[in-house]
C-alpha cells in the first residue's frame, strides 16, 4: 500500500490498465496522488488512489470498476430493511453525483486505507441512513470516511467480531456515563437524528467549529473510559483492546450510532 520509489511509472502502469493513456491525464493524475502522499511522506494505496481519479473524470472502464465494486458490497451489506440494486444507487449517487461546482464525495478518499474497506464503510452508512427512514446523510458522515482505514473483513475477522461486538457494546455504554447530559444529547442528535454540525451550531447559538469541537470532545472521553473498561476486563488481553479500541476509533461514528440507539441517556 505504500508510495512506490517511483510513482510516476506506477501511476502510468495503472492508468494505461484503465485505458488512459494520454500525457495530460498522466500528469494531472500524478500530481492528485502525489498531492495525497504530501510527496511521498504519507503511506498511499497508489492503484486505488489512480481508480478514484479516473472516475471522478469520467474515464469508462474505471466507472465500470468502481460500479462493479459497490454492486459487489452492497449484496453483502443489505438485508430486510434494503435491497441491493437499491443501497448500491443510493451509495453511487451519494458518491459520484458531485454538487454543482464541486468534487464528488468519492474524492475525498485519501489513498491512507483500502479503497474497498473505504466503500464498505460508506455503504454501512448508508445502510444505516435507509434504515433510520433519513432521506439524506449528514454531508461530514461521508467526509469523515477520509480517516478510516479498517481493514476489509476477513473471515477471521468475521468470526472474531461476535465475541468482540459484547465487549465494546458494554464498554461504551458503561463510556457514555463519563460525559454531561449536554454532551449525550449532542452525539444523540449527531449520530441517531443525523443533524448537521451546521444545525447543532445554530441550535446552540455557536459557531459549527465549536460544535464538532465539542463532538470531538466528548469521543474523546467515550473513548478514554472504554479503553480504561477494556484494560478491566480480565478476559481480554492488552492486544485485544488495543485492537478493540482502534477498530471503534475508526468507526466512531457508527458505532455511537448505534449503541446510543439502544440505551436511554
Amino acid at each position: 500500500m505504500s508510495l512506490p520509489v517511483n510513482v510516476d511509472d506506477a501511476v502510468q502502469r495503472h492508468l494505461t490498465a484503465l485505458g488512459v493513456t494520454d500525457s495530460r491525464s498522466h500528469k494531472a493524475c500524478l500530481a492528485w496522488v502525489e498531492g495525497r502522499s504530501r510527496g511521498g511522506a504519507i503511506e498511499v494505496a497508489v492503484a486505488d488512489l489512480v481508480l478514484v481519479w479516473a472516475v471522478i473524470h469520467g474515464h469508462a472502464a474505471a466507472l465500470v470498476e468502481i460500479d462493479e465494486l459497490i454492486e459487489s458490497l452492497s449484496r453483502r451489506a443489505a438485508g430486510r430493511a434494503i435491497e441491493a440494486p437499491e443501497l448500491a444507487q443510493r451509495t453511487r449517487t451519494r458518491l459520484l453525483v458531485a454538487p454543482k461546482g464541486k468534487e464528488p464525495k468519492l474524492g475525498t478518499y485519501d489513498g491512507r486505507g483500502k479503497l474497498k474497506s473505504w466503500l464498505w464503510t460508506a455503504i454501512k452508512l448508508e445502510l444505516l441512513q435507509a434504515t433510520r427512514g433519513m432521506s439524506q446523510a449528514p454531508a461530514e458522515d461521508v467526509d469523515e470516511l477520509t480517516h478510516l482505514a479498517a481493514s476489509d473483513p476477513s473471515p477471521e475477522a468475521r468470526a472474531r467480531s461476535g465475541k468482540d461486538t459484547k465487549f465494546v457494546s458494554n464498554a461504551l455504554r458503561e463510556a457514555l456515563e463519563v460525559i454531561d447530559a449536554r454532551e449525550r444529547t449532542l452525539l444523540r442528535m449527531r449520530f441517531v437524528d443525523g443533524v448537521s454540525t451546521e444545525e447543532l451550531g445554530r441550535m446552540f447559538q455557536v459557531h459549527r467549529t465549536t460544535a464538532q469541537r465539542w463532538i470531538e470532545a466528548a469521543q474523546a472521553k467515550i473513548m478514554t473510559a472504554m479503553r480504561a473498561r477494556l484494560e478491566a476486563d480480565a478476559k481480554l488481553a492488552r492486544g485485544e483492546v488495543d485492537s478493540l479500541v482502534r477498530e471503534v476509533a475508526q468507526s466512531i461514528s457508527l458505532r455511537l450510532s448505534q449503541v446510543l440507539q439502544k440505551v436511554k441517556l
